[in-house]
């Protein structure tokens, strides 16, 4: 059984370096979440988390001004199963 996708279309993966206490903060975030059957236990969520909560919070900087600077997302069209055909000409 996979997984259930939590992470938008546009995310890209990043490389960063943890030393062994900042892995086992992560590790205990991932594992209060799991007991609290919380969704976002995976460590891209963790930190993207953690991210906005700095920005939010230390730089006072307010999630809608980081996301003004974004490009429009498309709208989802709903793909329809119906076929419409050509009306007939009468004359």
């Amino acid at each position: 059984m996979t997984r259930k996708k939590r992470l938008s279309d546009d995310a890209k993966p990043v490389t960063i370096s943890l030393g062994g206490e900042e892995r086992v903060v992560l590790s205990v975030i991932e594992a209060r979440r799991q007991r609290r059957l919380e969704s976002g236990d995976s460590p891209s969520e963790i930190v993207a988390d953690a991210l906005w909560h700095f920005l939010e919070h230390v730089e006072k900087v307010p999630r809608e001004q980081i996301e003004a600077l974004l490009p429009p997302k498309p709208e989802e069209r709903v793909k329809s199963n119906l076929t419409k055909f050509p009306q007939k000409e009468t004359s």
